[in-house]
Parts: structure tokens; C-alpha cells; sequence
């Protein structure tokens, strides 16, 4: 994980950006004040990738995908036909 200083961070903001978003790899902006939290930066990819595993992971998410799978599958335009 490459570190930068918030100083650094703040230069670099856009170079950086295109990095998480090319290397797929974090960046952590380190906190200028002793007590102070820093920040990670990932690209959008990766956040997108976290959120779906989140969601995914929910019980309640992974018994809905199990019952729905054996679901019959309806054709819209057949459906839509007899409307």
C-alpha cells in the first residue's frame, strides 16, 4: 500500500485517483496531527466490488437468490402479448 501525506495526497489528487482506479491497489493518506485518523483511497472498481460482497452476504440476500433460482423464468414478451 503506498502511504501519502495529506500535503503529498492533496498534490497528487489526481494522479492518484487514476492510480487506485488503474493498479486496483489502496492508497493511504496519512493524518498530519499526532491522534488525528488518516483515509483509504480504493478505486471505484473495488469499491463497487466491496458493496456487491456486502450485499450479497446479507442471509436474507442469499435465501431470496436460492428460492428465486428454481423460479420459473417468464419471457417479457409472451407476458407482455397477453396483457
Amino acid at each position: 500500500m503506498n502511504i501519502y501525506t495529506f500535503d503529498n495526497a492533496r498534490k497528487e489528487f489526481f494522479n492518484i485517483i487514476k492510480s487506485v482506479n488503474q493498479d486496483s491497489k489502496e492508497i493511504y493518506i496519512a493524518p498530519n496531527e499526532i491522534g488525528e485518523k488518516g483515509a483509504v483511497l480504493i478505486g471505484e472498481d473495488d469499491w463497487n466490488t466491496i458493496q456487491e460482497t456486502l450485499f450479497l452476504s446479507e442471509k436474507r440476500i442469499t435465501n431470496q437468490i436460492k428460492y428465486r433460482k428454481n423460479e420459473e423464468i417468464l419471457d417479457f414478451e409472451s407476458t407482455w402479448d397477453n396483457l
